[in-house]
């Protein structure tokens, strides 16, 4: 009877390693945005900009370490060590840049003025194309992984073009997990930039309404889709794709004004910012001690 009631509440078994996974990742977007407010804009110089610069190196240096690890720590280092590297030298970096070059700020005309275009998110939209290509050649590696990728090659009629992957091939999941981590990130910004651009639709157009249902739609059923996964360290991959489609509810929920992120504002909710941080660090430290097999390198399956 006791090992009954153990093997439901298993955590590396579904749908609980899914939830697992799905709160990690959450959590980390909170403490993502957080983190980033405070180099931003609270941080003086020099330290906002040696912070930065050393936990950006510190992000390598994990993806780095998760080349040689089992699959599961493989995936949590790249994942981890990736979401350092993108929230210290992109998201602090930029804002400099744009600074440096001087480049104009775009900003609604009604709502919400965080709907508008500062000068670092001018950058990053127009680095959208060079996003899509490199998507695109990635699309073109016939031991690439990636189930949107693989579903786009075969509506595109290349899958016979491209070839099958290499018999008995295993790419390294520390490289994977922080590419996809990386791309992900990057192709859902530039996404929702455009939606939302002021310049274009702006916040209150039947498009961007449309648009954001649909993305919305989407990302919720990514969301399911997580829970029913099996393997830890596919579920931790699975789950980079799912939440960060998924984040688009959240972010438009805010810019309507329909949602308080707290998260930006850790002078006013130091105990909320202190509990998130606590159980991303539980979570982690759960998924860390999976089971592995030895000679495969992947969690059990129980």
């Amino acid at each position: 009877m006791k090992d009954e009631k153990r093997s439901r509440f298993d955590p590396y078994r579904p749908p609980l390693v899914g939830i697992l996974v799905m709160l990690l990742l959450i959590f980390e977007k909170f403490l993502a945005h957080t983190y980033t407010v405070i180099t931003i804009y609270v941080l003086p110089a020099p330290w906002k900009f040696w912070v930065p610069g050393v936990l950006g190196a510190l992000g390598i240096f994990m993806i780095i370490r998760g080349l040689r690890q089992d699959e599961v720590k493989g995936t949590l280092l790249g994942y981890s060590g990736a979401a350092l590297v993108w929230m210290s030298w992109f998201e602090n970096g930029l804002p400099q840049l744009a600074r440096y070059s001087e480049i104009k700020t775009f900003l609604p005309t009604e709502g919400n003025r965080m709907a508008g275009l500062l000068g670092e998110h001018v950058i990053l939209q127009a680095s959208g194309v060079f996003c899509l290509v490199a998507l695109f050649f990635i699309m073109l590696n016939k031991d690439v992984r990636c189930r949107m990728l693989l579903w786009l090659r075969r509506r595109l009629g290349l899958a016979t073009a491209v070839g099958v992957p290499a018999p008995g091939s295993r790419p390294n999941v520390a490289r994977v997990a922080a590419i996809e981590y990386f791309f992900v990130t990057w192709f859902m910004y530039v996404l929702m930039l455009l939606i939302v651009d002021p310049r274009i639709n702006g916040l209150y157009h039947p498009v961007t309404y449309a648009l954001s249902v649909a993305i919305g739609l989407w990302g919720i059923y990514l969301l399911y889709k997580l829970t029913q996964q099996r393997e830890v360290g596919f579920t931790i991959r699975y789950g980079i794709g799912a939440v960060g489609v998924a984040w688009y509810i959240p972010e438009i929920l805010a810019l309507y004004e329909k949602l308080y992120e707290f998260y930006l504002y850790a002078d006013k909710h130091p105990i909320a910012i202190l509990a998130v941080l606590v159980i991303f660090v539980f979570i982690f430290v759960v998924l860390w001690r999976t089971p592995v097999d030895k000679e495969s390198g992947r969690a059990l399956i129980r």
